[in-house]
């Protein structure tokens, strides 16, 4: 009897204390369910991965593409890792085709690029070139020429003709430059949009490029000039450090651009094909510091400082950037700069 006279006060309070704790539960539950959702639709909405942005198209694919990943393409995390092997793959390149990595809205831009290589490159030097700043690039701005018709991650054209011996070697590689120019002029005459095309970019496929940089020094200039813009050594340009070359010039190609030769005087097609070039139509080469045939490192050196006493400024290109996580390295650099902007 004692016994429930002391306990009875307390079933009232053990109630509503037992009622408190499963509203409790209940609004805790709720947060955690709204939570998980929200969870969910971030990972389908920015896949953590490529693979997994594949994974997603390939199980819902409709004709029109879902809002894409917003990150930058090689700061995902599969990039970050040692193995550079699936850095570009057989599907990433499928969904370039197609548009599916550039910004929807954007224009394709004002610059083509034309990059030169040959077969032994094509799963070394071109895969990374694709998955930096390749992946960047409209797909009908960006050219790799060599001495394949068709490869299943790269957008090659074999511009050599069918009777010079395989593999391609340096006497017969000017080809790959001057027939390689003329099919891209070729194929801007006959594109819809050809004419928005005010530059062509020619490089290396060890060649590092930053094209936000190419845009802000190319903007300095008016296209319907005639401009080759480049790093100038001795009259010519300097192999390996690219050149840009405007509308006004380009336009001028057609009837000659085939009759330029590797010569005795410059053995390497990158610097003989512009020599010919700028002596077939009385320009001269324009330098700016901001192209280097020399990687980034060359220019703490004795030799780099005199070459680059005040810098190389906002760096658009640099040589021999090798091997291949180098080349990935010095990207995920820029990229970081251009993300922290």
């Amino acid at each position: 009897m004692v016994e429930n006279k002391l306990t009875s006060p307390l079933i009232p309070l053990l109630a509503l204390t037992k009622g408190q704790n499963q509203r409790r539960f209940m609004i805790i539950s709720m947060v955690a369910t709204i939570i998980t959702i929200a969870v969910f639709i971030y990972l389908g909405k920015y896949p953590l991965t490529v693979n997994s942005y594949v994974h997603q198209q390939n199980s819902s694919r409709t004709t029109v593409s879902p809002q894409l990943p917003k990150r930058v393409f090689n700061t995902l995390i599969r990039h970050h890792t040692k193995n550079i092997s699936d850095c570009w793959t057989d599907e990433d390149y499928n969904y370039w085709k197609q548009g599916d990595f550039y910004p929807p809205g954007r224009l394709p831009g004002n610059i083509v690029y034309m990059v030169t290589t040959g077969d032994k490159h094509l799963r070394s030097r071109c895969d990374i070139m694709m998955c930096t700043f390749g992946v960047t690039i409209h797909p009908s701005r960006l050219f790799f020429v060599g001495e394949s018709s068709n490869d299943s991650r790269i957008p090659i054209y074999d511009v050599v003709v069918p009777e010079t011996p395989r593999p391609v070697n340096t006497a017969w590689s000017y080809q790959k430059y001057t027939r390689g120019l003329q099919m891209i002029i070729d194929k801007l005459n006959k594109s819809a949009d050809g004419a928005e095309v005010q530059w062509i970019m020619v490089l290396d496929d060890d060649t590092f490029i930053s094209p936000p940089n190419l845009a802000l020094l190319v903007a300095e200039y008016n296209p319907q000039e005639s401009f080759m813009i480049g790093q100038e050594c001795g009259g010519a340009f300097c192999g390996g450090a690219g050149y840009v070359i405007s509308r006004g010039l380009f336009e001028r190609f057609p009837p000659f651009i085939l009759s330029c030769y590797r010569t005795n005087v410059d053995g390497y097609p990158d610097q003989s094909i512009p020599r010919c070039i700028t002596s077939k139509t009385d320009i001269k080469p324009l330098d700016r510091k901001e192209f280097n045939s020399q990687p980034p490192d060359h220019f703490t050196s004795r030799d780099g400082l005199q070459v680059r006493p005040q810098g190389y400024g906002r760096g658009v290109t640099f040589h021999y950037v090798i091997p291949a996580d180098r080349y990935l390295s010095l990207w995920r650099l820029h990229q970081a700069y251009y993300r922290s902007r």
